[in-house]
């Protein structure tokens, strides 16, 4: 256990038991509120002293590895306890107007402490979060193991800078007495600085302008979702046929290993006009079950699996994913080995299923196998996520083909992983399967190369046939236009004309 796993542990037990006395009686709860108040104020250094988690530029940051999205979510659990605690107090202290004299105003004192606690904390950490998309989008997403439902966050939010809950901040503070000296009066008289200090009407404006925002996309994205499946669905010519036959897929895919991914080009797809460069999808092959137990087995992967409990690799992804633990093992075309996010969401195909395409790229990461079950793993915890239509690689709840592949190789703790760049279009984070084939050109024979080309398959369309073809070939393939196959010569006439030069 880190020492940060070791710090959480203990301040939730604290809060737990300080919670619990509270709870139990309400004779004198101001020490227990103190005690969940000091947790918040030790909380908020905390955050204030992870800036690479909570403070990060829009600029400069990148994505949260699962490491670290792990790490911000325990920290939104031991807040919302903290919280959770202070408010039960304060609904416990609000009988303060049943009692009279000295009793009355001793409650009322702990009501306006515990309520203070509350409300200076809510908007403290809301600052905080909402700086950063990436982080909104986070806490929003369903933790079921944690019991939080999708939109818990933004509800917090929404609540908390309310008019309603200002009002009544403004209410219950106008009756302080100036002069009282009981016990948190200091925390009180800190917490009311704060709040004056704390830019109110802008995280108001801030919250109306995101809603504004989620109501928006509420309204547009069925429709572009609906749009983008119907031209997903449309072909142009050559209906029912690809050229690379499911006989050369499973040819080709006996040269792939556990841990490749690919990329894909299906000609007169109407989508291809929609999505940028000449590489429009992306696949991770994990191999069949007999495949990857030959492949992983290696002494790391071995010691790896057992240090998290399992006695093999297809014991841990059974447990990473019911769906799969579940799943027959093969589909409409044969033995699923391959993970990709289509319109369906991520899910499993066959070889000659997925590769059932006009061209492909097949690359393999520059690492051990150790990182390559580990990429496997981590993949499998998305099985059964929809499909992003929006295009949002700030959130995983949904995810496109190549966030698949991005996220199943990103840099951890744990993992060395890949640093694939990430572009910004349309005001997000992505990373497309063109722009892949053109940072592996980029990199290609430098320090910075991580991946390296397996296979290229071509097609011309003018012979009707798919074949491989050489990494020189492959090398600006990204710079074709989406017409690049009407523009191609015959392979056959080349081969004739070269042969007549002979």
């Amino acid at each position: 256990m880190s020492r940060y796993q070791t710090l959480l542990l203990i301040t939730l037990l604290a809060s737990l038991l300080a919670g619990g006395r509270a709870f139990a009686t309400v004779q004198d709860p101001t020490g227990v509120i103190l005690a969940q108040r000091s947790g918040l104020v030790h909380l908020l250094e905390y955050i204030d002293a992870r800036p690479e988690l909570f403070a990060r530029e829009s600029a400069e940051r990148d994505l949260l590895n699962r490491t670290e999205r792990q790490q911000v979510l325990e920290v939104w659990v031991l807040y919302l306890d903290y919280m959770t605690t202070v408010r039960r107090l304060a609904d416990l202290t609000a009988d303060y107007h049943t009692l009279s004299g000295s009793q009355r105003r001793q409650r009322q004192h702990q009501h306006l402490l515990a309520f203070n606690t509350h409300y200076r904390f809510a908007l403290e950490f809301i600052r905080r979060i909402e700086r950063d998309p990436e982080l909104v989008d986070w806490l929003n997403t369903p933790h079921p193991e944690q019991s939080l439902e999708s939109g818990f966050y933004q509800r917090f939010v929404r609540e908390m800078l309310s008019d309603w809950m200002t009002d009544r901040y403004d209410s219950k503070n106008a009756r302080l007495d100036p002069v009282s000296a009981l016990p948190g009066r200091d925390e009180i008289d800190a917490d009311i600085q704060a709040i004056r200090q704390l830019d109110r009407t802008g995280l108001l404006a801030s919250n109306a302008f995101r809603a504004f925002r989620r109501t928006a996309y509420s309204t547009y994205y069925p429709l572009q979702k609906g749009v983008a499946r119907g031209m997903g669905k449309i072909k142009l010519w050559r209906f029912n046929k690809t050229l690379i036959t499911p006989e050369q897929a499973r040819a080709f895919s006996q040269q792939f290993e556990p841990g490749d991914f690919y990329l894909t080009r299906k000609e007169w797809r109407l989508t291809n006009a929609g999505i940028p460069g000449f590489w429009t999808h992306s696949a991770l092959y994990i191999g069949s079950r007999s495949e990857r137990n030959a492949y992983f087995d290696t002494p790391a992967v071995r010691d790896w699996v057992r240090s998290q409990g399992f006695d093999s690799f297809e014991a841990m992804l059974q447990s990473i994913s019911p769906v799969y633990a579940e799943h027959p093992g093969v589909d409409a075309m044969g033995t699923i080995r391959v993970l990709e996010a289509l319109d369906a969401g991520v899910i499993f195909n066959s070889i000659e299923t997925s590769l059932d395409a006009d061209g492909a790229a097949v690359f393999r990461p520059m690492t051990t196998r150790l990182e390559k079950a580990k990429a496997i793993a981590g993949a499998f915890g998305y099985i059964g996520r929809p499909y992003d239509f929006h295009f949002d690689f700030d959130s995983d709840t949904a995810l496109v083909c190549s966030e698949l592949i991005f996220k199943a190789y990103q840099p951890a703790t744990s993992q060395a992983g890949i640093q694939f760049p990430l572009n910004r279009a349309v005001g997000r984070k992505m990373l497309t399967p063109n722009e892949i084939a053109q940072w592996y050109e980029q990199t290609l024979g430098t320090e910075q190369q991580q991946i390296e080309l397996v296979m290229f398959i071509d097609s011309n369309e003018r012979d009707q046939v798919a074949f491989q073809s050489t990494k020189a070939a492959f090398l600006g393939s990204w710079r074709r236009s989406d017409w690049h196959f009407l523009q191609q010569p015959s392979r056959q006439n080349e081969q004739l004309a070269s042969t007549d030069s002979q």
